[in-house]
């Protein structure tokens, strides 16, 4: 009788770790397609026994209004479980909540911590964000070396604004030695994902001779990509150098890699990612343009949307809870904006068109279309 009793009771105990696999995935399911309330109660006594995918979900349902009333706090409380789990993606949502204030009181300190977590995991954007605290002493004390360490770990992951700072680093000298050649190395980098402000750098770099030859065409170059992009210094460079005799202008010019230590300050950009203001400062997580450009030009991805707001589509994103499945890019065309987000990707076409008939209903219906990835590359650059 005990060896029949201690039998099942084994049997029910492996069993219940498939129930509760799949019960997750059946409460994913049940979000995805809409109907919350069972979400929320499949869900519910799975975040609580430890499930740290469940308690991520449980957040965004709270943090969204989603089959209960939106309670901020619950929500991060949720977040907070998950994250303390090594959720890197998590970590950084808790992070972001903490340096912008978002229904609690703004913490840089705890946005560090939380940062710090997600960048020791790899995420990339919190690598960067905490470049620029260390840079800029900003609930950090201020140090050039951890600064340039954390661009350089971000960097090497394809992040553009990351590429563009470290490029800042060593034309200054702060945190590494004064390097023009690297400097431009990385502006390239940076340029070639579509940085603006490191295409204006470049131009600086050949109208003036810092580490290269004096090119006024070459800068004219650069100068014509950053201000396609609507950068005003850009187009006043333009305006100079079309006014003024090209020979005249390269003895006007003031080469200060010969008569200082540094490019001149008033001119080359000298603070990282200028045009990373905090008030814009990367608080989604999600995957951008580096991770497109580094996939293979020969697989396929599934384009889910293309809108004109960036906060619209990342709340879109999160809400269907696909934003770790996720990428966007932003592109300019005809001097309009947009954001447009895409789905996985796939080796085949055929793999891609059969994914499309997996996805949410609701995403069905806004006509995705699937896209190759070699085009897509070739409109970033």
């Amino acid at each position: 009788m005990t060896k029949t009793i201690f039998l099942i009771l084994c049997w029910q105990l492996s069993l219940s770790g498939i129930v509760y696999a799949q019960t997750y995935d059946e409460g994913r399911a049940a979000y995805i397609n809409g109907d919350y309330t069972t979400a929320l109660n499949i869900l519910t006594p799975l975040a609580e026994s430890g499930n740290a995918e469940a308690q991520k979900m449980l957040g965004i349902m709270y943090d969204y209004g989603q089959g209960v009333e939106a309670d901020p706090e619950t929500a991060l409380q949720w977040y907070i479980q998950s994250a303390e789990q090594g959720q890197t993606a998590v970590q950084y949502q808790v992070g972001a909540k903490y340096f912008k204030g978002e229904t609690i009181p703004q913490d840089y300190n705890e946005a560090a911590r939380w940062w710090q977590m997600a960048a020791n995991g790899g995420q990339v954007d919190a690598q960067f964000n905490l470049g620029l605290m260390y840079f800029r002493g900003l609930g950090l004390d201020q140090n050039d070396d951890l600064a340039t360490s954390m661009f350089q770990q971000a960097a090497a992951q394809g992040h553009a604004n990351a590429q563009y700072s470290l490029g800042v680093m060593f034309a200054f000298g702060r945190g590494v030695d004064q390097d023009y050649e690297t400097a431009r190395e990385w502006f390239i980098q940076a340029a070639n994902n579509g940085v603006s402000q490191a295409q204006y750098n470049l131009g600086i770099f050949y109208e003036n001779g810092n580490g290269v030859a004096r090119d006024i065409e070459q800068a004219k170059s650069w100068y014509q990509l950053a201000a396609d992009q609507g950068l005003t210094e850009a187009v006043a460079k333009l305006e100079a150098l079309d006014s003024t005799d090209p020979d005249q202008g390269m003895q006007d010019v003031i080469n200060t890699a010969a008569t200082d230590t540094n490019p001149a300050e008033t001119e080359v950009t000298n603070s990282p990612a200028t045009n990373y203001d905090y008030s814009e400062i990367a608080t989604t997580g999600l995957k951008r343009e580096s991770w497109l450009i580094d996939q293979s030009p020969d697989h396929y991805t599934i384009q889910i949307g293309s809108v004109l707001n960036e906060d619209d589509l990342v709340n879109y994103l999160k809400r269907h809870n696909i934003e770790n499945e996720s990428a966007y890019i932003q592109i300019v065309i005809d001097g309009v904006t947009r954001y447009n987000a895409f789905y996985e990707i796939y080796a085949t076409y055929q793999d891609a068109q059969s994914a499309v008939n997996q996805l949410p209903n609701e995403i069905q219906r806004s006509n995705p279309w699937i896209r190759n990835i070699r085009i897509l590359q070739g409109l970033l650059n």
